[in-house]
């Protein structure tokens, strides 16, 4: 095969070079005020993404993973609390739940959408967790903690089926955090509508 009818296994050169001008100007314009943290650039931005998120309000932090770690903070887990997430995500996934002195699980993903399997979820909830009478929660057999929150990571554009997330949160005591990093413009269905994905976080 030429050169010429080579697909490239990862390009990321053309997507710069077609936003060449707009990214250009937009750095031009940072360093002629040096507002690199904070300020109007930063400002600007959580006002147009909250709108383009539907949400009342965006805080811009330094990274995806400050982002996952001040969630998890927001969503109530403690040190010493069992995160459920999934093997196949970038370690900032597992980084933040360390970060916030939790531990984390892993359930698998479904061969499919390559995102979290909702009836291994299902199965682990009820055949590798223990109730909890005393705290209303459910304990994993494998840390000995309770689990507080799942990490459904979406991944390569595909957005994990959320619905039954939504079914299996009563069995949770503070819910489930999206980790959208890698998708976060993508829309999917669910029950109560069309949704953005990773805009909310649903926790009791």
């Amino acid at each position: 095969m030429s050169a010429v009818g080579r697909i490239p296994f990862l390009d990321l050169l053309t997507p710069h070079r077609e936003l060449e001008e707009e990214l250009v100007s937009v750095f031009r314009a940072t360093l002629s005020t040096a507002g690199f943290i904070g300020g109007p650039m930063v400002e600007d931005f959580e006002r147009d993404f909250a709108a383009f998120c539907d949400a009342e309000n965006c805080v811009g932090v330094g990274s995806g993973t400050d982002a996952l770690r001040f969630a998890l903070i927001a969503a109530g887990v403690k040190p010493g609390d069992t995160v459920v997430t999934v093997p196949n995500t970038f370690i900032a996934t597992t980084e933040a739940i360390s970060q916030v002195g939790a531990q984390f699980d892993l359930v698998d993903i479904d061969e499919q959408t390559h995102t979290i399997d909702p009836e291994r979820l299902r199965s682990y909830l009820e055949s590798e967790c223990t109730p909890d009478a005393r705290t209303n929660r459910v304990v994993s057999r494998r840390t000995g903690t309770p689990v507080t929150a799942v990490i459904p990571v979406h991944l390569y554009g595909q957005t994990a089926d959320m619905d039954p997330f939504l079914e299996e949160r009563a069995s949770l005591a503070q819910g489930r955090l999206d980790g959208a990093c890698s998708c976060v413009q993508l829309l999917s269905r669910e029950k109560s509508g069309c949704l953005r994905r990773g805009w909310r976080g649903d926790h009791e």
